[in-house]
């Protein structure tokens, strides 16, 4: 799950709010808030979410949830994330995966990032939601091509795995998008075998000139699982061959 700045491991939780006590919170913050977003909403909506923020790291959760609610419910992308996140995990409120999924749904089709990872989540786990891998396949490639890291990295495991839908669709990014899986390595000498095992024993699956571009997967003895990119195959290739490309990465001091 996506690793936010809520709260520190050190603070404990709170009991579930009141009913009382959060609508008389509500009725406060949304006076303060109608009054204040009137004047500039972008400047006092940005504001606003750092006061959320600071009270979730102080264990106030009763005040972030008045804070964002009025803001998601007008249609703060960011908020309606966050409120999905205090019910997900149970900030002050008992635990409704069905309402974080209302609420990620709602961030999603905002577009915001997060939102597409944790939806990826709750599909993958059955979290709220019956499980469907498929689905939660399609939410991690959607915020992987948005440049969601974890979601890059949690696609790489699952790409790997032996699922076969998500090897069709591997196959099929190594062919066409391949940036969705991350970084790319490239070949550094003038031809490697490729082969179907970790060892020079294992058949070799295809020979790639300098500069092809792989996505490495994983590592085992010296040999590094790799996607080849434009074939739509995966491989093994010596470690040794393949380096970041020249020109793109900070010479190191």
């Amino acid at each position: 799950m996506i690793n936010k700045i809520y709260p520190p491991a050190s603070s404990p939780i709170t009991a579930p709010i009141s009913q009382l006590a959060l609508l008389i919170l509500l009725l406060v913050v949304s006076f303060s808030l109608s009054a204040q977003m009137f004047s500039d909403p972008t400047e006092q909506s940005k504001t606003l979410d750092l006061h959320a923020r600071e009270a979730m790291q102080q264990g106030n959760y009763a005040v972030a949830f008045c804070i964002w609610q009025p803001l998601a419910q007008a249609g703060d992308s960011a908020a309606q994330f966050n409120i999905g996140w205090m019910y997900h995990n149970g900030y002050g409120l008992r635990i409704d995966d069905e309402t974080a999924l209302y609420w990620w749904l709602q961030s999603a089709a905002s577009g915001y990032t997060d939102a597409h990872f944790a939806l990826g989540d709750l599909y993958a786990n059955g979290q709220g939601v019956e499980q469907n891998g498929a689905i939660a396949l399609g939410w991690y490639i959607s915020a992987a091509l948005k440049g969601h890291t974890q979601a890059r990295e949690t696609l790489s495991d699952i790409l790997v795995g032996d699922d076969k839908l998500a090897k069709s669709t591997f196959q099929l990014l190594l062919q066409t998008d391949w940036s969705v899986l991350g970084d790319t390595l490239v070949v550094s000498v003038d031809k490697a075998n490729t082969r179907s095992g970790p060892a020079t024993s294992y058949q070799v699956v295809s020979v790639l000139e300098r500069g092809h571009a792989v996505i490495p997967l994983k590592q085992e003895g010296g040999w590094t699982y790799v996607g080849i990119t434009g074939m739509g195959k995966t491989a093994w290739i010596f470690t040794s061959l393949i380096s970041k490309p020249a020109g793109i990465y900070p010479l190191e001091e």
